[in-house]
């Protein structure tokens, strides 16, 4: 790659600089990803903390009336205490997620929605939340 009076040959030096845009476009393109894996997983997480406090509520004050409840809506969810607003997170952009609502009854089973699914702009990625129907445990699959 060196010549004999010391300068670099004019391959060696295109072959450097195309293997550099090759790494960079890598990179970009898997920074993206990950953002939309990223909001996907910390929306997941968030709303699974959410369920699991309605869930508490419901068990803990003998309340099986759906006085707590999460409204999954088209843009945001609302964490409720009966026609109070206790939390309103709205989702990042372009994310989907299933609509419905999350009441708990007073054993701490769900009573309407029993599957939560948060997919990525693109569709390539997606993440639910499952509330067994027994049992009521929550977990993210």
């Amino acid at each position: 790659m060196v010549r004999r009076n010391g300068f670099i040959s004019l391959t060696g030096l295109l072959l450097a600089l195309g293997l550099l845009l090759l790494y960079l476009g890598l990179c970009l393109i898997a920074g993206h990803c990950s953002r939309s894996h990223q909001a996907v997983d910390g929306l997941v997480r968030e709303m699974a903390l959410d369920m699991q406090q309605v869930r508490q509520h419901c068990v803990g004050n003998n309340q099986s009336s759906g006085r707590w409840k999460l409204v999954l809506e088209g843009d945001r969810y609302v964490l409720q205490d009966g026609y109070t607003r206790v939390k309103e997170r709205p989702y990042p952009p372009g994310l989907g997620v299933t609509k419905g609502d999350v009441r708990f009854d007073v054993e701490g089973r769900p009573q309407h929605t029993m599957s939560v699914v948060i997919t990525s702009p693109d569709g390539t990625y997606a993440r639910s939340i499952v509330v067994a129907a027994q049992t009521g445990r929550i977990r993210i699959a």
